[in-house]
């Protein structure tokens, strides 16, 4: 039996083909990654954001004037409840002030951290996307990919013309086969293609950066509720180390009481 050789090589055309349906394979993932949706939910994740932020800043308002509340109470009223014998029922007051005051404080600080975990989750999202972007925005037409389209569009011209005036490396390509009108037609489509996929890709990397600077911005404003939080649980804290002072004063004046 005869054996039949064909050639497997794919030719320039193939490679083109295939180029050109990587191009457009590109463009729809690069539309897929950043849809309506996509920004459907971000806007709502802005200002769903925007709204705990507000709710926060004003229930810390309110928790600041009850800490300053209770810290005056306390500081003001001590000498007097210690001259007039009553120290320990107002420290007892006072604790069951701190222990409504600590549940609030304690939730609103559990709230500002799932906030500021929420405003860095989607920041990571978008970055995911912006590095998945990145790469396409490096084929930008550079002035070397534009003498290159130039010297395809030269060579075309003087194919379909039928110019005299052909430089040795057109003449010796087309010698061998290697161009031609529908070869020279598809290199400079797929090199618009991928320019035109790059100017894309740059500007949505642009958009989402702004998008993530922007909720940077927002974390910023969550980071000073949580600075402020810590003062007030610092001011708790300051009223419950004195409260035990004073009992362990009260202890120690009836141990000496009970002694004498």
């Amino acid at each position: 039996m005869r054996r039949v050789e064909t050639d497997n090589n794919p030719t320039e055309n193939d490679v083109a083909s295939a180029s050109v349906s990587y191009v457009f394979k590109e463009e729809e993932q690069i539309a897929q990654l950043w849809n309506s949706q996509d920004r459907a939910e971000h806007e709502q994740r802005v200002r769903e954001i925007m709204d705990r932020t507000a709710a926060l800043r004003q229930s810390l308002e309110q928790l600041r004037a009850q800490v300053d509340a209770s810290w005056e109470r306390f500081t003001t009223l001590t000498l007097e409840r210690i001259l007039s014998g009553k120290l320990r029922e107002f420290l007892d007051e006072i604790d069951v002030e701190l222990q409504e005051l600590d549940l609030r404080l304690v939730g609103a600080d559990c709230e500002i951290d799932r906030l500021r975990a929420r405003i860095q989750e989607w920041r990571r999202v978008l970055e995911e996307k912006i590095a998945v972007l990145e790469p396409l925005t490096h084929r930008i037409s550079t002035q070397n990919h534009i003498c290159m389209m130039l010297s395809r569009v030269e060579e075309l011209e003087t194919f379909l013309l039928g110019k005299e005036d052909v430089t040795p490396e057109a003449e010796e390509a087309r010698y061998k086969g290697q161009t031609g009108a529908s070869s020279d037609l598809l290199y400079v489509r797929i090199r618009l293609l991928t320019t035109r996929i790059a100017i894309i890709a740059s500007n949505r990397v642009k958009h989402l950066s702004d998008l993530s600077a922007g909720l940077a911005t927002l974390l910023t404003d969550v980071e000073r509720l949580k600075v402020d939080m810590a003062a007030l649980l610092n001011r708790a804290d300051c009223i419950r180390d004195l409260s035990r002072y004073w009992l362990a004063y009260l202890n120690i004046t009836q141990a000496v009481k009970g002694e004498e």
